[in-house]
């Protein structure tokens, strides 16, 4: 019951925020637009997708390496490996509910790897972190000084990065709290079972502590949302819009994606993407059936190469999204 509940107030939103992102559109404008799109761009666009799943890979696996065990053949942690799970992460995101794909690509990790499902999950969370960190700061770079972006809408942005970091610190200065014999480790003696599940996200987050892997992993996360801002001037080019989309707003045409991609709707923040994309493209001068031309074209390009890609992937390791869920929903 909980979970039809969670679907429908999700449906809810996409359906409110679609109905944002069209309105003040007009169909015959919205074609002319979409018609006159240079695809020619798609050459530059592809290439930066693989990008981003690249930088992804590679920080996950800098995430993980504290916690994978080495094999003399280097097989087992391969950077394809972990190339293949962020993508079929990102697929079932778009196709199916709560964002299941974080916990599809963190089981699938523990499998290959040979390690807990909890510090799998644990380096995901990391990675999020790191992403809303990263975002935020280039945000604030792009934002400072821009008449698009309210002070006050600034301001919390700042809050929130500090926020972010605040509590990546805490994790940091924990984990010696948490480690095997601490004080925290010797009261769950008692209880066995909650004191692997701490050990193990200890160990999912020990490489926090490591400046020769954390560092790495923050630069490959503000090079991911740069080369995703990459993506966005390139479909702005593709779409004619190149007057009114330069670098620095593409950045924050990512920010609003993003906080879009955040609220609680249909998977593949389908609605909520275009809604966001679409306000602050008109705020840049674009009309509205310009904006929400250029929020399809870039939206769904991402999204039908993404998921046709991760789908791929995981039916070819023998998995179908209904075997999949079915394998996540087991005790």
């Amino acid at each position: 019951m909980k979970q039809r509940l969670s679907i429908a107030a999700g449906l809810a939103v996409t359906a409110l925020f679609l109905w944002l992102a069209v309105r003040n559109v007009q169909g015959a404008e919205l074609i002319e637009v979409l018609k006159a799109a240079r695809w020619r761009w798609l050459l530059v666009m592809v290439p930066l997708f693989l990008v981003d799943l690249a930088i992804r890979a590679l920080r996950w696996r800098i995430l993980l390496s504290q916690a994978v065990p080495s094999e003399p053949q280097g097989r087992t942690g391969s950077l394809w490996l972990f190339f293949r799970l962020e993508t079929i992460g990102l697929a079932v995101n778009n196709v199916l509910f709560a964002r299941i794909g974080e916990l599809a690509r963190a089981a699938l990790a523990a499998r290959e790897l040979g390690i807990p499902v909890a510090v799998a999950l644990a380096s995901v969370a990391i990675e999020r972190a790191l992403d809303v960190a990263a975002l935020l700061a280039l945000f604030v770079i792009a934002g400072s000084g821009s008449p698009l972006v309210e002070p006050n809408v600034l301001h919390g942005a700042g809050v929130l990065l500090m926020g972010v970091l605040a509590a990546l610190l805490v994790l940091v200065l924990a984990e010696k709290l948490l480690e095997p014999e601490g004080p925290v480790d010797r009261r769950l003696a008692r209880w066995p079972g909650p004191r692997k599940l701490v050990s193990q996200l200890v160990l999912g987050a020990s490489v926090l502590r490591r400046p020769s892997a954390v560092l790495p992993a923050a630069a490959l996360s503000v090079g991911l949302w740069l080369s995703d801002a990459s993506i966005c001037w390139a479909a702005a080019r593709a779409l004619g819009l190149g007057a009114v989309v330069d670098y620095p707003r593409s950045i924050l045409i990512l920010s609003w994606a993003g906080a879009g991609s955040a609220l609680p709707a249909a998977p593949g923040a389908i609605g909520t993407y275009e809604a966001m994309v679409k306000a602050i493209l008109v705020k840049m001068g674009a009309s509205a059936h310009e904006a929400f031309a250029y929020a399809v074209f870039n939206h769904m390009t991402m999204y039908l190469f993404v998921t046709a890609l991760g789908l791929g992937f995981l039916y070819k390791i023998g998995l179908s999204l209904g075997g999949l869920r079915q394998s996540l929903e087991k005790p």
